[in-house]
This record gives C-alpha cells, sequence and structure tokens, in this order.
C-alpha cells in the first residue's frame, strides 16, 4: 500500500472514532498528513500545520488528496498557517503550486510567522502558483481574503 493511502486511511479512522467519542457526524474536520483542516460553511478550508512538520513531496500529494476529498468536488479557497512547518521541499513546493487540488482549489491564502514559515511562504510564491496566492500574519484577514477570491471564483 502507498504510504500517502495508509495515512489517510489511518487519518479516516481516526476521525470517525473521534466523532464517534463526541457523538458528533462532523464531515468538515479531517486529518491531514501534517495537520488539521475544516471545511467551513462559506467553502473555505483552514489547514493548521503541525509544529515541527517536515514536507515532501509524498507528504504534499497526501495534502492536496486530502483537500479533494474534504472539498467533495466543489470549489473551495485554502487558507494554511503554515506557522509550524519546520522545512519543506522544492519538489512539495512545486507539487502545492501546480496541483492546486485537481482544479478544485481556486485560492490560498498562506499564513506565516517571522521565522521559518515566513521563508518558506516566500520560496512558494518564487514557485508561481496557478492560481490567486497571498501571503498573511493574521489568519482572519487571511480567511477574508480567501472567501472574496472564492466568491469571485463563483460568480464568474
Amino acid at each position: 500500500e502507498h504510504p500517502v493511502r495508509a495515512i489517510l486511511r489511518h487519518n479516516a479512522l481516526h476521525w470517525a472514532k473521534r466523532r464517534q467519542e463526541l457523538g458528533a457526524d462532523d464531515k468538515s474536520r479531517v486529518r491531514s498528513p501534517i495537520g488539521d483542516m475544516q471545511l467551513f460553511e462559506d467553502g473555505v478550508i483552514v489547514h493548521t500545520i503541525d509544529e515541527g512538520a517536515l514536507v515532501d513531496e509524498n507528504v504534499a500529494a497526501g495534502v492536496l488528496e486530502t483537500t479533494r476529498v474534504l472539498a467533495a468536488g466543489q470549489p473551495v479557497s485554502v487558507v494554511v498557517d503554515l506557522r509550524g512547518v519546520a522545512f519543506a521541499d522544492q519538489a512539495s513546493r512545486q507539487v502545492f503550486a501546480t496541483d492546486p487540488a485537481g482544479g478544485i482549489e481556486v485560492a490560498t491564502a498562506l499564513v506565516a510567522g517571522p521565522r521559518v514559515s515566513e521563508f518558506l511562504a516566500g520560496m512558494f510564491m518564487r514557485e508561481k502558483p496557478e492560481r490567486p496566492t497571498s501571503i498573511f500574519d493574521n489568519p482572519e484577514d487571511a480567511r477574508v481574503w480567501a472567501a472574496d477570491q472564492l466568491r469571485l471564483h463563483l460568480e464568474s
């Protein structure tokens, strides 16, 4: 079994068990290979990366697959809180820049702090993402921008 598929299967089981423990059937929250994702009613996915996360090409592919599953075929904007990322290699940045979750990710807001994440966000922007992408230091501003980008996409 491919390692990414094993991670996704493990995460699906983890969240199913967690939903059962909470007595909730919340399919809007999932675990990606490197953090928590939540889909909000306005079509914005917020992805909070775990502290110390290391991102390579396989992890990036797993994150995009998780995004596709969570979006269920609907266009979404994604807010990625990069402040926990310790390292992301060039291959992973290229995957994120060129495959926005199979075309359903219409915009990406990157939340970066003054440390490594700000540097990585700048390096990601050099990959020339194929969708509107912006860097923020405030998660609330990033979420507003992402929702606006999705609205503009749906109106066009």
